[in-house]
């Protein structure tokens, strides 16, 4: 009690009341920098984790290379197998929370209806909600973020599709649905490069529904795209691969031999 009363006498004072509150500012300084601190612990931990899911993803696709393009019947079937085998690890690394709704897509360039232009068709996807395949839009050459970036064969990282200006660019021209602009906000699309071919084979994109999860180059730490692009380049070598060994083995005809 003796302690207690001086201390209350001591805080009375003028003097020693304003060097409290000098105490006081300092501790909430103090424990803003070191709350900072944890913070820039929770994302290295965070990213750290996305990193060795990334790895993962190239392990696993790189076993899955040498034991599916000799066993799969066709090049799509080869890279659904692909795709599966890594699905969910892609999300994770991706950094989806389970209460985002989000989207992990493979296209493959199909011809269309206009022979200067293809379409972009689902072949393989994972999602938070669900639908079956042919639920899964196709894409025409040069339209949405997919469209776009397999008609420029440039990767498309877009932060937020609801900001002023990205809808006249990248919007779903005349593919528009009711649930789009809750839905599809942040989004990546990377081409699907093969070597000997004049244009992408496909398209890995991938979406989220919320603003910024896809981000510009120079932010920090490991980018939540990382994924979409091994995924893209792990597909391009299984369909050069693939290539190469239906070149090895398609019978040359003979000149003059019946």
């Amino acid at each position: 009690m003796v302690v207690f009363a001086g201390g209350i006498y001591v805080l009375a004072t003028e003097q020693d009341a304003a060097q409290a509150i000098e105490v006081a500012d300092s501790a909430v300084e103090e424990v803003r920098a070191a709350s900072a601190r944890f913070d820039e612990l929770d994302e290295f931990f965070e990213a750290y984790g996305r990193l060795i899911e990334i790895y993962q993803i190239c392990l696993s696709m790189r076993g899955g290379i040498e034991q599916a393009v000799i066993g799969s019947p066709n090049i799509d079937q080869l890279v659904v197998t692909l795709f599966d085998l890594v699905s969910r690890q892609i999300s994770i690394a991706a950094g989806f929370q389970q209460a985002d709704r989000w989207t992990i897509g493979v296209y493959k360039a199909v011809p269309s209806a206009n022979p200067d232009r293809a379409d972009l068709k689902c072949i393989a996807q994972e999602r938070a909600l669900k639908c079956e395949l042919y639920e899964a839009r196709m894409w025409p050459e040069g339209v949405g973020i997919a469209g776009i970036a397999y008609s420029n064969a440039r990767e498309i990282v877009l932060p937020d599709l609801q900001a002023e200006g990205m809808q006249g660019v990248f919007g779903p021209k005349g593919h528009q649905r009711t649930y789009d602009a809750e839905r599809y906000v942040s989004m990546v699309a990377v081409p699907i490069q093969v070597a000997g071919h004049a244009k992408p084979w496909g398209v890995v994109t991938a979406t989220s529904d919320r603003a910024g999860h896809f981000a510009a180059a120079s932010n920090p730490g490991i980018k939540t795209d990382e994924p979409i692009r091994a995924v893209a380049a792990f597909i391009g070598l299984a369909v050069a691969m693939w290539d190469g060994i239906q070149r090895t083995h398609t019978p040359v005809a003979l000149v003059g031999r019946p």
